[in-house]
């Protein structure tokens, strides 16, 4: 499956304010130096995931960005779907006939497997993921 480079960085804008979620609003100058986005086009994801209600923007010197809801209540789904539209299926080719209907059904089930599970990854599991892995990294004896 590929992900838009919107998707990628949408993701990873709303997985860095799942981190600072409840301490207010982030700079988006922060995100993307911490995230690796371009700045500029990061403004055109937030704009986009503000206008979707993922997240709340304010403007202003002490203004920025913050999560509209809990990181459990927002997954990776919405996500895409915000940023990419929400029908990213895939469609067979025009000029197909025949046996296309079978291979349009194996297209369309793998689809709708990565879409549950696209539904079943919140920003909170990413943060979980993030520490677990980040825990193991930093063992030692």
């Amino acid at each position: 499956m590929r992900v838009s480079s919107r998707a990628d960085y949408g993701v990873r804008a709303l997985f860095d304010l799942a981190q600072r979620y409840g301490q207010g609003p982030t700079q988006s100058r922060d995100i993307a130096a911490r995230q690796h986005v371009p700045e500029a086009y990061l403004h055109q994801v937030l704009g986009a995931l503000n206008r979707a209600g993922l997240i709340r923007s304010t403007r202003g010197p002490l203004g920025g960005h913050e999560l509209a809801r809990e990181p459990s209540r927002i997954n990776l789904w919405e996500v895409l779907s915000a940023l990419d539209g929400p029908d990213r299926r895939a469609h067979p080719h025009p000029d197909t006939v025949g046996s296309a209907d079978i291979v349009h059904d194996v297209w369309h089930e793998l689809q709708c497997r990565a879409d549950d599970f696209l539904r079943s990854v919140s920003l909170a599991s990413l943060m979980e993921r993030h520490r677990a892995a980040t825990d193991t990294a930093n063992y030692s004896i």
